[in-house]
């Protein structure tokens, strides 16, 4: 029997009565129990209540084919609320109301949570270590772009020579223009920062990134932007 409202509003209840945290697991998406308003995570709703419907077969990878099943049958899917507001759900809503097919609405989506087939596809390049300190923890990796989602068109948003795939802390710094890359590869810093904090962060002497062409490219447009915002006294490690 396919699943039906009816064993999502029953999943609801079977999460509460079992003590599970509504915002666990799901890192991005909940999915809203229209009786009382609370947030789930879409999984683990889906899963239990393909259960009930007798649907044995597992979950495909990824959020929408979590969410879309959900959204098809009447449940609101709503981003986690410290995401709401940020610059993220802009994105999102910008590429869910863009006048692109579905298809490419999901490759963006991914792209843009550095999910699907950009992450794939730099994991495959670097070769799943982080492109300056070959850390290759998966879980806190993060497919990063260069020239920034706001700046970009489509092909760039979805190109892999715009990426690098860096461990979180670095990611976060190069996110905000914090660091950049030279030419050559080496770390240029924000002159807020300090290279005892970014030793902290394993960030040293030495450490490179390979740039091949096409990658350059999109790192002219992220060290133009560095040099904007951190004026005189920036460094290089």
């Amino acid at each position: 029997m396919p699943v039906q409202d009816s064993h999502v509003n029953r999943a609801f209840d079977v999460i509460r009565s079992q003590g599970i945290s509504p915002n666990n697991p799901s890192t991005k998406w909940d999915v809203i129990d229209p009786k009382t308003g609370e947030r789930f995570p879409p999984k683990a709703v889906l899963r239990i209540a393909k259960e009930l419907a007798g649907d044995n077969s597992r979950l495909q990878g990824g959020g929408w084919p979590t969410n879309d099943p959900l959204e098809e049958l009447g449940f609101d899917i709503a981003l986690k609320p410290h995401l709401e507001s940020s610059e993220l759900a802009t994105d999102l809503q910008r590429v869910l109301g863009s006048d692109v097919d579905e298809t490419m609405k999901q490759r963006l989506v991914n792209a843009r949570l550095g999910q699907g087939g950009f992450r794939e596809a730099l994991i495959e390049i670097w070769d799943g270590k982080c492109a300056l300190t070959e850390c290759n923890i998966q879980p806190v990796l993060r497919a990063s772009h260069i020239k920034a989602w706001r700046a970009s068109n489509n092909r760039e948003r979805l190109d892999p020579a715009n990426g690098l795939l860096l461990a979180a802390s670095i990611d976060a710094l190069f996110d905000k223009c914090l660091i950049t890359f030279t030419a050559s590869g080496r770390v240029k810093a924000n002159p807020s920062l300090s290279k005892e904090g970014l030793a902290n962060l394993g960030l040293r002497p030495g450490h490179r990134v390979e740039l091949d062409k096409r990658t350059e490219r999109y790192m002219g447009w992220h060290r133009d932007e560095f040099e904007r915002l951190s004026g005189k006294g920036s460094f290089e490690l």
